[in-house]
């Protein structure tokens, strides 16, 4: 079996010496998502939902009856997620899919009843987990949160 050594590593020449993944945007972001969702999955995890099943039920319940395509859009999923999370929900009967009246192409998805009872249970644990991983921010701190992240998502 191969040995270890205690002596540390000589030092690397690197190309960006002054590179930290803890400065880059994307790994904070990921980082504080990270923090969210879990908050989010332990509370709502006994109701066997994912945090982007909970995302796609809540903008159902906000706006009502939308297209998948624009589910997704609203929800910020690749087709083919929004497609397996509506294929998961709607195989518990939480959504429920129906032709547009107006235009017979579209394919509507909605909530049941289920899945309106459902959200609003979950609603108030949802903004319970908001708080969570908000608390160590003051009001304007959590102002100015919102406020850039916007912006970045905007972008």
């Amino acid at each position: 079996m191969p040995r270890t050594s205690t002596k540390p590593a000589a030092p690397v020449k690197r190309l960006a010496p002054d590179y930290r993944l803890e400065d880059q945007v994307g790994f904070l972001l990921r980082r504080a998502y990270q923090r969210a969702s879990s908050n989010l999955v332990e509370q709502i995890g006994s109701h066997d939902l994912t945090a982007p099943q909970f995302a796609t039920l809540a903008r159902l319940y906000e706006r009502g009856a939308l297209s998948q395509n624009l589910l997704g859009r609203l929800v910020a999923m690749e087709p083919a997620n929004i497609r397996d999370v509506v294929l998961r929900l709607k195989k518990r009967r939480l959504v429920a899919t129906r032709r547009d009246p107006t235009d017979k192409r579209l394919v509507l998805i909605d909530l049941t009843a289920a899945g309106v009872a459902l959200v609003e249970q979950l609603i108030p644990i949802e903004i319970a987990c908001t708080a969570k991983t908000l608390a160590r921010l003051d009001a304007e701190q959590k102002q100015l949160l919102y406020d850039l992240l916007g912006r970045l998502a905007e972008n």
